[in-house]
């Protein structure tokens, strides 16, 4: 393994917790899962001895000695959401030996298929070092430490002749993509071809304009295949894939079309790699022996942080905001629609555009309704699942190129889209959203000089002890530069680490709990991956 020392600041930001409280759910080793109630000194005369007290289902309870992450740990989620366990009942000691069996049974099999990837000799990847300070000079922006540090470390990776497998973490907005930019110079300046991968055709639209404009300067070719290529520049960009002439090609899950073939293929970048399912990225990582592999999120899934944590991939941690990113103001309110249009007014006003997105394709209706009705002297386009692809990525493209003052669509334009003068969303029905989508969707903004405003909009009242008013309510708390590494673990929390060599996102962890799952597939890992 090649795996980089993750840092104390780094480790905090992808794995931090906050401290245990009483009412948090947590397992003991011995005893199962059960509610936290807090710790207790207990004079035994000649020396003072801490009691831990946990409540268990039907008003069972133990108070005993107990180390937090040496006897029990941190589940994950309230108690209040759950099914406590019966004290001695016999039912946990069962589950607990089934799931931490198949828990190493998938570690092993994931050990073994990282093994048989390095066995494959990579193509180190060495570019001139003036040519690849040309392309790097085109950067418009002074990269951040991190962006330097991500950088450095990637492309010394790439000189290896061990295959990289790299995760680049990193808020949005805070540049992951002149990382990958600068990754897949090293590759094309040494002769060999880069794929871009990308989860839908609008997001792969984008990119191919941000790598054609940083390649151009030096004569390499980016071409692209998604949905949105017309046949002809589709039968060019296979023939010049099979030649070699081209270096880069940027795409959706086209890229894995049976009649694609490259010449020299090395290296296979992944954004948003929370977005393709693990087959789509099992069959990316394996196009040739030995490729070299970087992968991008904001919101790393469970089971890639899992894999993180224990070394099964390499780790970047990009933290720090470009100078000029600011803080999104994030607010909650009624389902007005006066409140609505005021707020697309007041963006307008400032030569802005402005992003409403709801839940569901007939709240989308229900408001392009409204707003034809009402005759508003706002230009719209309108965005959703339903819609052929080509007639959603070419409403989604016109709001992107400035033609249109609003996009009215579902939460299809949470995948990396970035337009700069776009700086207001209403998010229609806000409670239907999760923590993660909530902070994608809001990366959407806020990359202009001008201040930025968020306006979730639900129907449900913000000061009940609703689920959904919490997370509202906790998202609006979270609105700080780099928020996105907390709700992260928020969400992480909720949904569990999951089934590590599998799709399933919350299988093992649901029932071991977080701070038990980590603990296990750590000390399992530990002897045969290093």
């Amino acid at each position: 393994m090649t795996q980089q020392h993750l840092d104390d600041r780094d480790h905090d930001l992808l794995f931090g917790e906050d401290a245990l409280e009483p009412g948090d759910a947590v397992v003991h080793l011995e005893h199962g899962l059960a509610r936290y109630d807090g710790q207790m000194s207990c004079d035994l005369g000649d020396t003072d001895q801490i009691l831990t007290t946990f409540e268990y289902r039907d008003g069972g309870k133990l108070m005993l000695p107990a180390v937090e992450g040496q006897d029990f740990w941190r589940f994950g989620a309230p108690a209040d959401d759950l099914t406590l366990d019966r004290l001695k009942s016999g039912d946990w000691l069962k589950r607990r030996d089934e799931m931490i069996a198949e828990l190493r049974e998938s570690a092993d099999h994931m050990i073994e298929m990282s093994r048989a990837r390095r066995a494959h000799a990579a193509r180190p990847l060495l570019p001139d070092p003036d040519d690849l300070a040309t392309f790097a000079s085109g950067f418009a922006h002074e990269p951040t430490q991190d962006q330097d540090r991500a950088i450095t470390t990637v492309l010394q990776d790439l000189a290896l002749d061990t295959p990289m497998d790299r995760l680049l973490v990193g808020d949005v907005g805070f540049g992951k993509t002149e990382i990958a930019l600068r990754a897949a110079a090293a590759a094309a300046l040494s002769g060999h071809q880069v794929i871009v991968a990308a989860p839908t055709t609008v997001l792969a639209r984008q990119h191919l304009n941000s790598f054609r404009g940083r390649f151009d300067q030096l004569g390499i070719a980016v071409a692209e295949l998604s949905r949105l290529t017309p046949a002809d520049d589709n039968n060019k960009t296979l023939a010049g894939l099979k030649s070699g002439q081209i270096k880069v090609v940027v795409g959706t899950q086209s890229l894995l079309d049976d009649d694609i073939a490259f010449k020299n293929l090395a290296l296979v970048i992944i954004d948003e790699e929370q977005k393709f399912g693990e087959d789509q990225k099992d069959q990316l990582r394996h196009l040739v022996p030995g490729l070299h592999v970087l992968s991008m999120t904001a919101t790393p899934i469970p089971r890639s942080l899992a894999a993180a944590e224990v070394g099964l991939v390499d780790v970047s941690v990009v933290a720090t905001a470009p100078k000029s990113r600011k803080p999104v103001e994030t607010r909650l309110g009624e389902l007005d629609h006066d409140a609505l249009l005021q707020a697309i007014a007041t963006e307008v006003a400032r030569d802005g555009q402005c992003y409403v997105v709801c839940p569901r394709v007939s709240d989308v209706e229900e408001l392009e309704a409204i707003l034809r009705k009402r005759g508003v002297s706002f230009s719209f386009a309108v965005a959703h699942g339903q819609m052929a692809d080509d007639e959603m990525s070419q409403a989604m493209l016109t709001f992107m190129d400035g033609k249109v003052d609003v996009l009215l669509s579902t939460s299809i334009i949470e995948s990396g889209l970035d337009n700069g003068r776009a700086n207001t969303m209403v998010v229609w029905h806000a409670d239907r959203f999760g923590l993660s989508q909530l902070h994608q969707l809001r990366g959407r903004i806020g990359r202009s000089k001008l201040p930025a405003h968020m306006l979730l909009m639900t129907g449900i009242d913000p000061d009940s002890n609703a689920e959904a008013a919490t997370r509202l309510n906790a998202f609006c708390d979270m609105s700080e530069i780099g928020a996105g590494f907390r709700i992260a673990r928020k969400d992480r929390d909720i949904r569990g680490f999951g089934k590590l060599d599998g799709t399933d996102q919350s299988g093992q962890m649901s029932r071991l709990g977080i701070g038990l799952y980590r603990h296990i597939l750590k000390h399992h890992i530990k002897g045969p991956a290093h």
